[in-house]
């Protein structure tokens, strides 16, 4: 549903004081969005950055401003058995930014999957040419 009192009204006054020029930072998922679908209930709410915890979630899909994936809370024995491929953090780094060249929701990839897949590649290619 909807989001309730006293939510409601904070995420309009987070809406104010981005028009005001406030970076908005939302962890996870952004507040009032569906976990899923996003912003299925059109509160208009976008936050500037979002810091996905462990592995984004569905609702990033499209996200179009600055997305940073946080967290090695995942043992790679879980993420092996689950399927899910975790970013390679550089070094002792808990936090990676995921779309280096900031996108505008007219140019997002569709498929965002193959889109963060072939980001890892590239990643994962410099981490083994930085070692040579």
């Amino acid at each position: 549903g909807e989001p309730r009192a006293p939510f409601a009204q904070i995420i309009q006054n987070m809406m104010d004081m981005q028009k005001q020029g406030t970076t908005i930072v939302s962890v996870d998922i952004p507040s009032g969005w569906d976990v899923n679908q996003g912003d299925i209930l059109k509160t208009g709410f976008k936050p500037d950055v979002l810091v996905s915890l462990t592995a984004p979630k569905l609702c990033a899909k499209k996200f179009p401003g600055k997305h940073f994936v946080g967290g090695r809370f995942l043992p790679p024995e879980l993420a092996s058995k689950y399927n899910i491929k975790m970013p390679p953090y550089p070094g002792v780094s808990q936090v990676m930014q995921i779309n280096p060249n900031f996108q505008t929701e007219e140019n997002i990839d569709d498929d965002w999957g193959s889109q963060y897949a072939a980001y890892c590649t590239e990643q994962e290619a410099q981490g083994k040419d930085d070692k040579r």
